[in-house]
């Protein structure tokens, strides 16, 4: 792909598109923000939901903005497995005129739509060093890349940590992530939840600590109570090795400093337009009970990930967190 491909995709359609909300990737993202080059105002959001967040793009120094977006977009291409794309094969069975630069459009929009999508609100005023970081991010790494670790064994929990470090799928919050597994002496091996982070030149930004699926039918609890009596206390709201992979990422990355990303307004958009959608179309569903519900399960979220580190605080010494 050409860098001016990419520019113009950036400029004259996915700039277009987020003034309505919606941008076309052969499905749609909800995606809202304004542009603004040198202090001008070069395009506005023509939404007025108040329950949305809209941040303005400020770009300070547009050549170099480019060709950071180049670069990111064509390391993201190589970076990520094809199957993140799959979508985009049904339209080899439909009978449209130019479809394979159709599909390119789609798949640049896709990926600057992805890399936006995890901007916190200061990136988004200072979208050089977020560019930056992220293309950093597809080098830099904890651990080596699909390759088991095994950790040590946890002498109070008696049970062998292994970890591995992968490549996330596009939708995820950061380019990679840590997968770490308690392995006990009757075989049984209780996958913890996934860390996803990335490492920027100066810190590693922690995006979220997650489990996306449970290990099988065994029942967990008897585990997670040997955890408990011998590492920690239950955290009000999440279980013992959540905070567990807590703890593993801060042993990890003792050499830079980490940084915790906050809310990453561009998903929070993407969910509230939806809820908005999901109400128009039904209506038993109230917009505003649905409002409350996401800003309460945020909440619930966010502050049981801040309780991880205060309880770090709690029963460690020398981790300065602020």
């Amino acid at each position: 792909m050409l860098d001016d491909e990419i520019i113009n995709i950036f400029y004259k359609m996915v700039n277009e598109e987020v003034k309505n909300g919606h941008v076309d990737c052969y499905f749609t993202i909800n995606m809202a923000f304004n542009l603004v080059i040198n202090n001008q105002v070069i395009s506005k959001c023509d939404l007025d939901d108040k329950a949305l967040i809209i941040l303005e793009l400020h770009i300070t120094d547009k050549e170099l903005f480019d060709e950071l977006l180049c670069t990111y977009v064509k390391r993201a291409s190589e970076y990520y497995h094809p199957y993140n794309f799959h979508f985009l094969n049904d339209l080899d069975y439909m009978k449209i005129p130019n479809r394979d630069e159709l599909k390119k459009q789609y798949y640049i929009k896709y990926l600057i739509c992805m890399l936006f999508a995890n901007a916190t609100l200061s990136d988004f005023l200072n979208p050089l060093a977020f560019l930056k970081n992220r293309i950093n991010m597809f080098d830099e790494h904890v651990l080596p890349l699909d390759e088991e670790i095994y950790i040590g064994n946890i002498e109070s929990i008696d049970a062998k940590l292994y970890a591995k470090e992968e490549v996330s799928p596009i939708k995820a919050e950061s380019p990679s992530r840590i997968i770490c597994y308690l392995e006990f002496p009757n075989g049984y091996t209780l996958k913890m939840p996934e860390i996803y982070y990335g490492c920027g030149e100066d810190n590693y930004t922690l995006y979220g600590i997650q489990k996306t699926s449970k290990n099988s039918e065994v029942d967990e609890r008897p585990y997670l109570k040997q955890i408990r009596h011998g590492f920690i206390a239950k955290l009000n709201g999440a279980p013992e090795h959540y905070f567990l992979a807590v703890m593993l990422f801060l042993s990890l990355c003792r050499d830079k400093k980490i940084y915790v990303a906050p809310l990453l307004p561009e998903r929070w958009n993407a969910k509230r337009m939806a809820l908005a959608l999901k109400a128009k179309r039904n209506n038993n569903y109230n917009e505003d009970v649905l409002d409350e519900e996401q800003t309460r399960i945020q909440t619930t979220l966010t502050d049981i990930f801040i309780r991880y580190f205060t309880k770090i605080e709690d029963v460690t010494e020398g981790v300065e967190i602020t």
